[in-house]
């Protein structure tokens, strides 16, 4: 039966590796926070736009409607 025990100068590089290692993880996870936090903001712009470009769908049909009937009141009462 063979043991599987290492001498201290193993042990210290396999948890200098190990610390290498979580120090790299650690450095990737802030990197993914931040992509995950700018994705967010990105996102809440686009739905701000998206509302906004609904309202102006909708508005804008009207504005044109209301000139139109104001251009031909003043046609109607005005020129004549």
């Amino acid at each position: 039966m063979s043991d599987n025990w290492y001498d201290n100068k193993a042990l210290l590089e396999k948890i200098d590796t190990l610390d290498s290692k979580i120090d790299s993880l650690r450095t990737d996870l802030e990197t993914t926070r931040a992509m995950i936090r700018d994705y967010n903001n990105l996102r809440q712009k686009v739905e701000d736009t998206a509302s906004k470009l609904n309202t102006l769908m909708w508005l804008v049909p009207i504005l044109i409607a209301g000139l139109g009937l104001v251009f031909t009141f003043v046609n109607i009462f005005v020129i004549r």
